[in-house]
């Protein structure tokens, strides 16, 4: 069944043990007794359901866990092998009509799941599915370092019926195709690959299969919608009734023949395919890891059609703190961070002051736009809506703003004025790895500010700032 997955006996009689790989210490400590108290399910061709029970635990060179024997294969071996096509359709057609039974995901799809082959009749009928505890089946799987291969058939977001259709899907694609839906080594690429629904089409990956079918296992594998797009995905129980029963219809009758000519044009078709999905993939996440630099870019391109439209018109249109007195004018500065109004900011100053905080806005709103544009929904976040709905994950947001605006006047004249503003400065933060990309900073800060009144405005002429921003703008 697998290295760590077998029969051996015991007391004289066989059992079916789980190698956990750890020593009677670390299984101790590990406090792993626990999965004994959890139980399978054996799901026999009849509908009838077997609850499997672990009976103890057994010191065999390593501690392993056993319980009444299971004579079977893993599904994924079965669902691999090229010339056994057909069982591995009925195999898949038992895996799901036994889901369809006990209503529940077991672990990682086909990748925790054992069936009664014809190779391992012994006890157990043909088409009986051991599920076996979903804990103890994932500890199997770490201590194996099989989770990146049981990965391939698993959609890392999605759950119950869908999940199911899913893992359907690769495994019929796999059938049919011959091939792995998603070939990716990398486990973060394979990942972005089922996110994003990247896969050669069934009808270009197998010639001459149904229609039908084709349909079925490109729906079932596809991505999850976004931004209410119109989406598709069978459910266990259509892709059953297109199935059939076992044995009610091989592999191949799902085939057309076609002519060498056909077969040529189809393989064209899927290289011409490759190469445009390739590039398509390739931009898309060069887009996504190079933000800053597209962002720049986009920006620099901003200004000059800015530029070209007209410097008077745009004069004309600037915003000015006229008639503002100086805490109104610190007010506006403050305000137009959570607004990403570099504009306004740039109206409320004088000379360089705020140089730093105006390019780090600017930065972020030209960020927001480009992403805006190619993502379709709200990426930008304002740290009051952040706050509201209560400090969530933004790994898929860019949160900025400030909260807790504090203004005192510390001296005023008619030329001249003082002013303290202490605030909560929210902001991405910076961690050291990828895994951290939704962290928020949220930075105490406190500023003194020095305006005069010039051409009939106040303007903010320097700041001075205790705390520092953790990143560069």
């Amino acid at each position: 069944m697998s290295k760590r997955i077998f029969i051996f006996e015991l007391d004289g009689k066989p059992v079916l043990g789980f190698d956990t790989g750890l020593s009677a210490q670390a299984f101790a400590q590990a406090k792993l007794a626990q999965f004994i108290n959890q139980s399978g399910s054996i799901v026999y061709p009849d509908g009838k359901i077997e609850t499997w029970q672990p009976g103890g635990v057994a010191e065999h060179e390593t501690m392993v866990i056993w319980g009444s024997p299971f004579y079977g294969e893993a599904l994924t071996e079965i669902i691999n092998a090229p010339d056994r096509k057909d069982e591995a359709l009925d195999a898949l057609r038992c895996w799901l009509k036994a889901i369809e039974l006990i209503r529940e995901t077991p672990y990682d799809g086909p990748a925790g799941v054992f069936f009664a082959s014809e190779k391992t009749r012994n006890g157990a009928p043909f088409g009986a599915v051991f599920f076996p505890p979903a804990r103890l089946m994932k500890r199997i799987l770490d201590a194996d370092n099989a989770v990146p291969e049981a990965e391939q058939w698993v959609h890392p977001d999605l759950k119950g019926a869908e999940a199911v259709s899913f893992a359907a899907g690769t495994m019929l694609y796999r059938i049919f195709c011959g091939e792995r839906p998603f070939t990716a080594d990398n486990e973060d690429e394979l990942l972005r690959d089922i996110r994003e629904g990247v896969f050669i089409p069934p009808v270009l990956a197998a010639p001459g299969l149904d229609p039908e079918m084709s349909s079925l296992i490109s729906s079932a594998m596809s991505r999850i919608p976004q931004n209410n797009e119109p989406g598709f995905r069978p459910t266990p129980e259509s892709i059953i009734g297109l199935l059939g029963l076992p044995s009610s219809k091989p592999v191949s009758a799902w085939f057309t023949q076609l002519s060498d000519e056909e077969i040529s044009k189809i393989n064209a078709e899927r290289e011409k395919f490759v190469r445009k999905k390739s590039l398509s993939v390739k931009a898309r996440r060069f887009v996504i890891r190079n933000t800053v630099l597209i962002a720049v870019s986009a920006a620099v391109i901003l200004i000059i059609a800015l530029i070209a439209r007209g410097i008077i018109q745009r004069q004309k249109e600037l915003p000015s703190t006229m008639g503002m007195n100086p805490v109104e004018v610190a007010e506006a500065y403050y305000g137009a961070f959570e607004t990403l109004d570099h504009v306004l900011m740039e109206a409320c100053v004088s000379g360089k002051a705020g140089a730093d905080d105006i390019r780090m806005v600017m930065n972020l709103f030209v960020i927001s736009r480009v992403r805006q544009g190619y993502e379709q929904g709200g990426f930008f976040m304002t740290a009051s809506e952040w706050l509201e709905t209560g400090r969530p994950f933004a790994e898929d947001k860019m949160v900025f703003g400030i909260a807790e605006l504090k203004i005192s006047v510390l001296s005023l004249n008619e030329e001249n004025a003082g002013i303290r503003a202490n605030y909560i400065l929210i902001a991405p933060g910076v961690k050291d790895s990828d895994e951290d990309s939704g962290y928020i900073a949220e930075i105490a800060t406190s500023d003194r500010l020095d305006l005069i009144f010039q051409k009939g405005a106040w303007r903010i002429t320097n700041i001075e700032r205790n705390s520092q921003l953790p990143f560069a703008p």
